[in-house]
């Protein structure tokens, strides 16, 4: 087999991070690497076990050996720790899948290739403010998801009625009754604003005896999660999606879509095997052409710029389309009712 040069995936197959999103970034760069042979060159892909520690290692020992662009880093936490390695190795470059906390909106080595948390929270920020109660359930430890927290507890409309809730990294705390502990006299006025690397067991409480009235916000960004049973029932239109989605897909995007299913397939997968033809034939970033939305990076950040969220509603044991956000270059940003 004839390998990209000079290109390696760091990936979190195993452990506590985020290994359900790495999985499927490795199954869809497998599928293009099969079927479009001709276009896409394999390369290798590692196991951090999830852990920094063996993140710097890896990235040492493969530098060392003359790697130069590696990708992975999908959670921001990672991203944060490994942006002095990049900032002293003057020649690699990272691409992470989906790295979003705004924090890391700073000049770095690493594009990102999910838009921040600053876009995805603006999706859902008239909701939450209009909330008499804000409940903010998210992933403890995580820098994406304390930067979040950060933003809310500095907005003045949400601050004084936000009330929060860390989920340890093994769901330990994640409990019907500490959830419901949470709640104070919940009512449909009340809302929830989810940010989960583990989403099923949150959901699986709601199979489990847990209700709530009110909206609830899944910003994860990602494909919507399986709602099954009585979980079902009880989040029936009241469970909201807010997932990155490009306005405009290629044929190949789509076959890879079609052929893997919404729950396997990375969105961003292609586009970043795009990018790293790109990189390694010294070719101008600025100039590549696109499979999934706009493709355009700050040049300063290398962060993704001008994407676009469709915002769903659980209905029926089915998602469907409530509203999409569009951030044009052109046409500024605007929304589009779909219900």
């Amino acid at each position: 087999m004839v390998y990209l040069s000079k290109t390696i995936a760091l990936l979190e197959l195993t452990g506590d991070g985020y290994t359900s999103n790495d999985i499927v970034v490795k199954n869809t760069f497998q599928f293009y690497w099969k079927n479009y042979n001709s276009e896409f060159k394999a390369f290798p892909i590692i196991d951090t076990k999830s852990d920094l520690n063996i993140t710097l290692n890896l990235l040492e020992n493969y530098y060392n050996n003359g790697y130069r662009y590696f990708v992975g880093f999908s959670r921001s936490t990672i991203v944060s720790g490994v942006l002095d390695w990049f900032n002293n190795h003057p020649e690699a470059i990272g691409i992470s899948s989906t790295s979003t906390a705004p924090i890391l909106n700073i000049p770095k080595k690493i594009y990102r290739m999910t838009p921040n948390d600053d876009y995805i929270l603006n999706s859902v920020l008239p909701q939450l403010e209009s909330s008499s109660k804000v409940y903010y359930i998210y992933t403890a430890g995580e820098v994406a998801m304390l930067n979040i927290l950060s933003l809310l507890k500095s907005n003045p409309i949400i601050s004084p009625k936000l009330i929060t809730f860390a989920v340890n990294p093994d769901n330990s705390n994640l409990t019907v009754q500490n959830i419901e502990n949470l709640f104070e006299n919940p009512d449909e006025s009340q809302s929830i604003l989810l940010y989960l690397l583990d989403r099923p067991p949150y959901i699986d409480l709601y199979n489990q005896g847990l209700t709530f009235p009110g909206q609830q916000y899944d910003i994860l960004g990602i494909q919507p999660p399986q709602i099954i049973g009585e979980a079902a029932i009880q989040l029936n239109n009241k469970y909201n999606v807010t997932a990155y989605k490009g306005t405009n897909t290629s044929i190949i995007w789509r076959d890879g879509y079609n052929s893997l299913g919404e729950d396997n397939y990375s969105i961003v997968s292609l586009n970043i095997l795009n990018l790293l033809n790109t990189l390694v034939l010294k070719e101008n970033v600025s100039n590549i052409n696109s499979h999934f939305g706009i493709l355009q990076f700050d040049p300063v950040s290398r962060d993704i710029i001008y994407p676009s969220f469709l915002v769903e509603i659980l209905q029926n044991n089915q998602f469907i389309n409530k509203y999409l956000i569009v951030n044009d270059p052109l046409l500024g940003t605007y929304n589009a009712n779909l219900a």
